[in-house]
């Protein structure tokens, strides 16, 4: 078997266009249902409001209300891995009816069966089996799902936020959400109040739903400033509260009211915990505690998290927070910090997408320490030729055009290096079981094995206790 190595690009800017570009591929133009209304009048824009002092909102009281055992599930491209009291579970679409293995967003539902979007559609899991909604009539990229109390699932995607009610889907372009300069067709998140009122992010408004009247939020409509949105949740009172590139903002009495982070990188996620304390996961400095007036910071530098990229947050009624990370999953109790791995328990993937938690959540087992594995392989150039002495890394997170350490591989959580001899082959001993990334260095530069698109890094599993060769890998000019 022969793989295709592609080379390394170093400009961040492509890494932008490129990801651009795949999500308009993977949009096209909303296509009405049957069942779509008629065309929505145009969303209503609030009168532009002088936010609030910063003190005017509070955060719920600091009490924990336990509400018995739960269940935590968490997604990622590889299925669904799921904990409860009778320890781990992993579902794919080879030993469940998973319809496949590449899920993006999870929510609980009123009824307590989870929605769980994932590459070609919406399916409910009650804890034991799955049961699969009709797809999409409009080809998206799921972002963000949710449920409201009347059973419908809304599903926040490239152009617009769809919506699954008797048997059928209806969708909402994003011109209703957005308008003027603020306009755009990334919609990342969707969250439904006790009140019905379903509440969305875009990149650069916040809108809401009621009574088949959208009314947006955006620069100069209840925002003096431009807002780069990413992500969105309400709190125990039902307030939204939407995370942006300069800090957060939070939604009471007819007005937004503002808590900047002037230090602040790219939200991934937001949550609050049963204390009312908002946390924040970033791209790339790990996650952000705020407690209503003092920021904590928590990433690799302080020992508490095993990666700086926290994708996903869920808090339990326990009192526990879970952040999803593309290296683990870790989960803090207000005093101790504990991160699950493939290699020390029986997670599926330590990249993960979602998080989902149920009541207290489930109770934690104990670490394991599973038997590492091995990868040797063989790196050929062009022409058929061995790549001799040349250095080959292994890593945990997926590559981008751009790294930022010395190699493509030394800034990660983990990695291993290793040389190739006379022949090209190269072997890696003491693998942790896991999904790796290879990276081979070559007379022009860098390269990696890519997906069969050639976009993103391909992933190579190392189960436990395993030899694995995976045979010959080509250069491309």
């Amino acid at each position: 078997m022969k793989h295709k190595y592609h080379p390394l690009l170093w400009a961040i800017l492509a890494l932008i266009l490129t990801s651009l570009a795949c999500q308009a591929l993977g949009g096209g133009e909303p296509t009405a249902s049957p069942s779509t209304p008629e065309p929505q009048e145009e969303p209503v824009l609030p009168e532009p409001t002088e936010p609030p002092t910063q003190a005017a909102v509070d955060v719920e009281p600091a009490t924990v209300e336990s509400k018995g055992p739960g269940i935590l599930c968490v997604g990622s491209g590889a299925g669904l891995s799921c904990l409860d009291e009778t320890g781990w579970q992993v579902y794919t679409d080879e030993n469940s009816e998973l319809p496949n293995n590449y899920l993006y967003a999870g929510a609980v539902c009123p009824d307590g069966q989870i929605a769980i979007a994932h590459i070609s559609g919406v399916v409910l899991f009650d804890g034991t089996t799955f049961k699969q909604i009709p797809e999409m009539d409009t080809s998206s990229s799921p972002e963000g799902i949710a449920c409201d109390a009347n059973g419908r699932i809304w599903v926040a995607h490239f152009q617009g936020v769809s919506r699954y009610a008797d048997g059928q889907w209806m969708t909402y372009g994003s011109e209703n959400m957005a308008s003027g300069e603020s306009a755009n067709e990334l919609v990342y998140d969707v969250e439904v109040a006790l009140d019905g009122k379903v509440w969305v992010v875009t990149s650069r408004s916040v809108a809401m739903f009621e009574n088949d009247t959208w009314t947006v939020f955006q620069e100069g409509q209840g925002f003096e400033e431009s807002r780069f949105f990413n992500a969105l949740t309400l709190d125990a009172s039902g307030r939204p509260w939407a995370a942006h590139s300069n800090g957060m903002d939070v939604f009471e009495d007819g007005a937004w009211q503002s808590f900047d982070k002037t230090d602040y990188n790219t939200p991934e996620a937001i949550a609050i915990d049963s204390k009312g304390q908002t946390w924040l996961g970033t791209l790339s400095e790990g996650v952000y505690l705020f407690d209503g007036s003092t920021w904590t910071h928590h990433d690799r530098a302080s020992e508490q998290l095993l990666s700086n990229h926290v994708a996903a947050l869920s808090a339990d009624s326990g009192g526990r927070v879970w952040l999803g990370t593309t290296y683990g999953l870790t989960v803090f109790d207000g005093a101790d910090w504990r991160t699950f791995l493939m290699n020390n328990s029986g997670l599926g993937d330590n990249d993960i997408e979602f998080i989902i938690v149920t009541n207290d959540g489930p109770a934690l087992p104990a670490l394991e320490e599973k038997e590492p594995g091995s990868l040797t392989g063989t790196i050929e150039q062009a022409d058929g030729t061995p790549l001799v002495d040349a250095t080959v890394e292994i890593c945990v997170e997926t590559l981008t055009d751009t790294f930022y350490g010395d190699t493509p591989c030394s800034d990660q959580p983990f990695f291993l290096s290793t040389k190739t001899d006379a022949n090209g082959e190269f072997t890696f001993e003491n693998v942790p079981a896991g999904y790796y990334v290879i990276v081979a260095e070559t007379t022009t530069g860098w390269a990696q094995l890519t997906d069969q698109f050639g976009i993103t890094s391909e992933r190579t599993l190392i189960r436990a206790g395993e030899q694995y060769d995976i045979e010959t890998l080509t250069l491309e000019e």
